[in-house]
């Protein structure tokens, strides 16, 4: 027999429920309960949609470096998670190029005269400091749910689409 309470398979014998404890004298069935309707529904998953404070925090990541993959991964479907993705793409590939570039011509400075060579370590720092407050802007539009681009890089490419 099965408890009409709980759905438990007990033995004939039994006068209780060892699961949850309902009294089996009025219960004679043989057939279990039936199991309950469980409505399950997909999420819903509309162009643009966002709100939530994690995946505010998630758009926020993407700007720090190699992290800009992180909105693909939680929120692949949605518009706002591909816009940071791309965003933070474009923010991570400048600082490689420029400090590539940077590095090039910091080298060509210091051959050329010796007394240049602060010339690279200046551009550096100038670059990394434009990167930072470009950084910092991502992170700041991200936080306030905006699709705003970043200055100068922000509608160069569109790499995700």
């Amino acid at each position: 027999m099965f408890c009409q309470k709980c759905g438990k398979e007990l033995a004939d014998t039994m006068k209780f429920c060892d699961s949850c404890g309902a009294s089996t004298s009025a219960q004679g069935n043989a057939t279990p309960p039936p199991a309950p309707q469980v409505n399950y529904t997909q999420p819903n998953y509309t162009q643009g949609a966002t709100g939530t404070a994690e995946n505010k925090i998630i758009y926020m990541l993407a700007y720090l470096g190699i992290l800009f993959f992180l909105p693909l991964v939680v929120t692949p479907v949605t518009d706002k998670g591909k816009f940071h993705a791309n965003q933070g793409l474009l923010l991570f590939l400048t600082g490689i190029v420029g400090d590539i570039a940077i590095s090039i011509v910091g080298g060509i400075f210091n051959v050329i005269t010796y007394r240049l060579f602060f010339i690279g370590s200046t551009l550096s720092f100038l670059f990394g400091i434009a990167i930072l407050a470009l950084l910092i802007i991502g992170m700041v539009n991200a936080y306030n749910d905006k699709q705003q681009p970043l200055p100068v890089i922000g509608k160069l490419f569109t790499i995700i689409k």
